[in-house]
């Protein structure tokens, strides 16, 4: 009887620890998507053609 009381206490401590990671992981997919929203927004921006800096060779003719 005792050992079957302890595998079932055991059992529901791997349920919480196993919820706990779920949980876990849903935030971490949420700061995706809100990461990848961003991005999105930002994209047009990061897309643009830059100025070309420094300096300018001559072509000989």
């Amino acid at each position: 009887m005792i050992d079957n009381i302890e595998v079932r206490l055991e059992i529901e401590k791997i349920k919480l620890i196993l919820n706990n990671q779920g949980k876990n992981m849903e935030i971490v997919f949420q700061y995706l998507d809100e990461l990848q929203t961003k991005v999105d927004h930002l994209s047009p921006v990061l897309n643009q053609k830059r100025k070309q800096i420094g300096y300018k060779i001559k072509q000989s003719k």
